[in-house]
């Protein structure tokens, strides 16, 4: 009897847990990534100006064969962006550039979020580039800041090196041990040949 009671006393609880069930950008709900493909960010870019902080994520489709793509180096950037002093985030119009060193590779002008407070957007990049984002915050008399980043490809991919280094040492370890042993085995036996003579 007690059972019985308990299921729907659980199917109530779990109704009103189902609205947070959406992932969360810098404490905001979010939506709208990609669909099909794994909405956590490997990585945040950080920059601040004053009273403001930005943050950038990047999704450039790292852990898919860029080969079987049909724009292998496309790029889409998420920028949100919090006033520090009022608590709150900038929804106003900004200028977003994208700049390969000084060079302006992408310029948009009077961006303004798409939704929940998230300005985006996308472009083709190639992996050769020194890339960051410039924000021009257009109600905060033209305010700017410079967010640099790295695409997936140009990272450093530290775990290989190390797991490889460590093999190689484990290697030189066993040869080396085994060298010794075969060493101190053959002078056992010529002090043993001595011996019996």
């Amino acid at each position: 009897m007690g059972k019985i009671r308990l299921i729907p006393i659980l199917c109530v609880l779990f109704s009103l847990v189902s609205p947070l069930w959406g992932h969360h950008f810098k404490g905001l709900p979010h939506f709208s990534y990609f669909e099909n493909y794994p909405q956590i960010p490997q990585e945040e870019f950080l920059g601040q100006n004053e009273s403001y902080e930005f943050s950038l994520v990047l999704y450039d489709f790292q852990g898919l064969k860029q080969q079987s793509l049909q724009t292998p180096n496309n790029a889409k950037l998420y920028l949100i962006i919090f006033n520090l002093e009022k608590n709150k985030v900038y929804s106003g119009p900004v200028n977003l550039e994208i700049l390969d060193g000084e060079k302006p590779v992408v310029f948009i002008e009077s961006v303004h979020p798409e939704e929940e407070n998230v300005y985006s957007t996308q472009s083709i990049l190639p992996p050769t580039g020194n890339y960051s984002l410039r924000v021009t915050l257009l109600e905060e008399n033209n305010l700017k800041t410079k967010i640099p980043f790295l695409l997936t490809s140009q990272k450093i991919h530290w775990g290989k090196w190390i797991a490889l280094s460590l093999l190689f040492l484990i290697v030189v370890a066993a040869v080396g041990s085994r060298r010794a042993r075969i060493l101190k085995d053959r002078k056992m036996d010529k002090q043993q040949a001595r011996h019996n003579k």
